[in-house]
Formats: C-alpha cells, sequence, structure tokens
C-alpha cells in the first residue's frame, strides 16, 4: 500500500518549512512536496509522512537531509548572460576606478552547488589580468549542508558547464583544468579566493567587512513579502555604501519596503542620501 501524505500534514509540513527556511510552499505543490518526501521515507524506513515530520524535529541528521530534498537546487555556470555582461562592462570597471589599492568583496547567497560563486571568480581572475593590483575574494553560503559541501570540492561536469563552453570558450579553456571524466574544477589562484559556509537567510551573516556586490538571484521568489523584507533588511546591512545587489532577473523589489534604488531591472544600490 502507498503512503499518502494527507492535507492536514502536508499543511504542517509548509508551516514547518517556512519556519525553518522562510521558503513559502503553494498549496498546488503537494505532488512534488509528498514526492520528495517520500524518498526520505523510504531511506528512513519510516511508514508515514507524519511519523517523518516527528522524527525530523528530533534527529539533526535527517533535517539536514529534508532541507536538500526540500530547496531547489537548479543553477548552471553563467547563468543568464545579460548579468555576467553587467557585471563584466559596467560593475567591475566601475569599482576598480572607485578604488583601485583595495579588495572587491562579493558574497553568493543561496549559492546552491557553487556554480555561481566559481563563474564570479573565473569572471575576477580575467579582470584581474587586465587591471594590475585588483584582488578579490568571493563567499558563497546555502542553507543546504550538502551543497556547502559539494561547493568547496567544487567539481562539476554535463548540464552545469554545457553554457560555460559554449559562450565563452576562451575562459573556459584558460581558468577550468580538466580533472578525469569530462569533470572540471577551477584553476587553483580562483580556487584560493573562494569560501563556502553553510547559512540560513533569516539570521545574520558574520562577516568581518561589508560586500561590494551580492548576488540574491532567484531565491526571493519563494519568500513572502514579508519575509523578502527580513532577508532584504539583513542583507543590507552587509552592503557597502557604493555596493550593489543583484536579484533575478525575472524578480523585483517594487512592491516591499527597502533601503535600496534600482539601476536596473536586476540591480539595486543604496539609496542616496539626501543633502543637508
Amino acid at each position: 500500500m502507498t503512503v499518502q501524505l494527507s492535507d492536514k500534514c502536508f499543511d504542517d509540513f509548509i508551516k514547518y518549512t517556512h519556519d525553518l527556511t522562510g521558503i513559502s510552499i503553494s498549496v498546488d505543490r503537494k505532488s512534488m512536496v509528498e514526492g520528495r518526501i517520500r524518498k526520505r521515507l523510504n531511506a528512513s524506513e519510516i511508514d508515514s509522512y507524519e511519523s517523518y515530520l516527528d522524527h525530523i524535529q528530533s534527529d539533526s541528521d535527517e533535517l539536514r537531509q529534508f532541507v536538500d530534498v526540500i530547496t531547489t537546487h537548479e543553477t548552471y555556470f553563467f547563468r543568464t548572460p545579460l548579468v555576467w555582461r553587467y557585471m563584466e562592462e559596467t560593475l567591475l570597471p566601475d569599482w576598480m576606478k572607485r578604488q583601485n589599492n583595495g579588495r572587491f568583496r562579493a558574497w553568493s547567497a543561496a549559492s546552491s552547488s557553487g556554480e555561481e560563486a566559481h563563474s564570479l571568480g573565473v569572471l575576477c581572475e580575467a579582470f584581474k589580468g587586465s587591471h594590475r593590483g585588483f584582488r578579490y575574494e568571493i563567499l558563497g553560503s546555502d542553507i543546504s549542508e550538502e551543497m556547502v559541501m559539494r561547493s568547496r570540492e567544487g567539481k562539476y561536469s554535463g548540464r552545469s558547464l554545457r553554457a560555460f563552453r559554449a559562450n565563452r570558450p576562451e575562459l573556459f579553456s584558460e581558468y577550468m583544468m580538466c580533472v578525469g571524466d569530462e569533470t572540471f574544477q577551477v584553476v587553483e589562484t580562483i580556487k584560493n579566493c573562494l569560501e563556502f559556509r553553510q547559512h540560513n537567510l533569516f539570521k545574520p551573516l558574520i562577516s568581518r567587512e561589508r560586500f561590494d556586490l551580492i548576488l540574491l538571484r532567484n531565491v526571493l521568489i519563494y519568500f513572502a513579502p514579508a519575509d523578502q523584507e527580513k532577508v532584504i533588511s539583513l542583507i543590507c546591512k552587509l552592503l557597502n555604501p557604493n555596493g550593489r545587489l543583484i536579484i533575478g532577473e525575472s524578480e523585483s523589489l517594487s512592491h516591499i519596503e527597502t533601503p535600496l534604488e534600482k539601476e536596473t531591472h536586476f540591480v539595486y544600490q543604496p539609496r542616496s542620501h539626501e543633502p543637508a
């Protein structure tokens, strides 16, 4: 007999997931949630969704597995060329003009398996080659410990690299090295500038300095407006006065209160202070 997820238990999972991660699951996603959790029921040899919900609240190891299956990890290198073109042609050159002796600091928030942070590393390393004195460091974070471990390993293949190899072959050949069986990782000089850690966006990030760039792409769509405001509020505290926040190209902040103003439809900056 196939175990079924009742409507009440589904509602309980929705609330628990929101309290844990901030993610809002719509009621029409029941079959998706049921299928993902069923994998953990089978692996844990638990005979009901109700028992599994009780189990993850007392078993931290299984709770991590639950977070991994319930969150979305769709990503690949240089996703959305328009965004990377903006960083390459506008953001980095403008930063260099303002501060040519500092260190460019970027945070890839909700970085999943690390492709976004590694893509930025490739872009920064290429920029460094033509701009003497440029230095950078990149932080990637995700709520999933499994994704953080994959990011630290930094080995990629297949679909993850397809757009990168096709659209930026010169960067691929210079900054990616084959580690066997059509699997690649970034060169050591880039890897040394990357750090990955587990982090929940609904909690303050511990950082010794602010960031010049924060990437929060295709994340806010999973949050309710009130939760979006909370996340943006926490993130803005870590953004330099001349820093930039980049969100997903199909996302917007126009419906919530933020201390930011729009530069383009996906780029925001701290609101200019009015003269005294």
